[in-house]
């Protein structure tokens, strides 16, 4: 008898074991990929119950809520400033310069990431924007600025934060909203939400803005979409552009771009570009800003005033959204 060969396997038997691994893997990893984002918006929604309940021991504290921003006083702040010392970083609030606020940016304390302030499922929400000679970290979530918060000069000021002390808008020496003013009743009217960090279509509009076609010149002056998500904005007219609202539908992103005209021929200067009328670009600005938003499938994590979590749908209309946001117009608005 001959000698007996090697067990093994063949070439082909070895290709369908590959073959089976793959389709396992593949089967498989859709459910990871479903379990992971599961997990992700249990955090998100527990960041915001967090923030909910710091809210609700500074009402506690201070009789009221605070500001969206301070404006013009001796003391600048913000919202997510002022709660700090009641999700655990009271160390931070005890380091914060009030009475000169860009101080916060250039040594750093503006740029901390705050891990409650951020969306799991937001990408590259860790990490920080340099605006001036400051450093400041994003929050993927905003409060509720009401059915129109921005820019606050038009504002109804019907949600449950705005701008307030002597500069605020649309009228001074505005205070923050207590519990009690919140007459649609605190199970019915949103408190905090999530957004979209960012639109690239949107900031396209910032090359319109420098070269100058934007007619009339904005007021407030634009910027980059991002820096309207910082947690500790620096002091001027767009710190209030943090605030969500009920002017455009949930995961809202601007649906054209900018460009200016090309060259018709080698060596021959492009024309001068068209002007851009800020009566149709303004509004669609503002509403991008206050838009809702998440990278969940399906809908937003958002905080009621009663300190309670819910998923609101991405197919949440306008008024219903509405209606949510507004803490005294009558138009109650139930979540299931």
């Amino acid at each position: 008898m001959g000698p007996r060969g090697k067990p093994g396997f063949t070439l082909i038997e070895l290709l369908v074991v590959i073959a089976i691994i793959a389709i396992l893997i593949g089967l498989l990893l859709p459910a990871v990929q479903k379990v992971r984002e599961a997990a992700s918006r249990m955090t998100c929604a527990n960041n915001l119950k967090q923030l909910a309940l710091a809210l609700h021991s500074y009402h506690d504290s201070n009789e009221r809520l605070p500001g969206a921003v301070e404006q013009g006083g001796g003391r600048y702040s913000s919202l997510f400033v002022e709660v700090l010392p009641y999700i655990e970083q009271d160390p931070l609030y005890k380091q914060w310069d009030f009475t000169t606020p860009l101080t916060n940016g250039t040594t750093g304390r503006s740029a901390t990431r705050i891990k409650v302030y951020l969306c799991p499922s937001h990408p590259e929400a860790d990490r920080t924007i340099t605006l001036g000679s400051g450093a400041y970290a994003f929050t993927t979530y905003g409060g509720n600025g009401g059915t129109r918060p921005f820019p606050p000069a038009l504002s109804p000021v019907d949600g449950v934060f705005h701008t307030t002390g002597p500069g605020s808008q649309p009228v001074p020496n505005q205070r923050g909203v207590k519990l009690e003013h919140i007459k649609d009743g605190t199970s019915n009217t949103l408190m905090l939400g999530e957004r979209i960090i960012g639109d690239g279509n949107l900031d396209t509009f910032l090359g319109a803005w420098s070269a100058g076609v934007i007619t009339p010149p904005p007021d407030p002056p634009l910027q980059s979409v991002a820096a309207y998500a910082v947690w500790a904005p620096p002091p001027g007219p767009n710190a209030a552009g943090g605030l969500l609202g009920a002017t455009a539908p949930i995961n809202y992103r601007h649906g054209t771009i900018w460009s200016p005209p090309a060259s018709p021929f080698p060596g021959v200067p492009p024309p001068p570009p068209p002007p851009v009328p800020w009566s149709t670009l303004g509004p669609q600005w503002w509403a991008r800003l206050a838009a809702y938003g998440s990278f969940h499938p399906h809908g937003v994590n958002v905080a009621l005033a009663d300190g309670s979590i819910r998923f609101l749908s991405a197919t949440t209309s306008l008024p219903t959204l509405a209606a949510l946001s507004t803490r005294a117009a009558g138009d109650l608005a139930t979540l299931e």
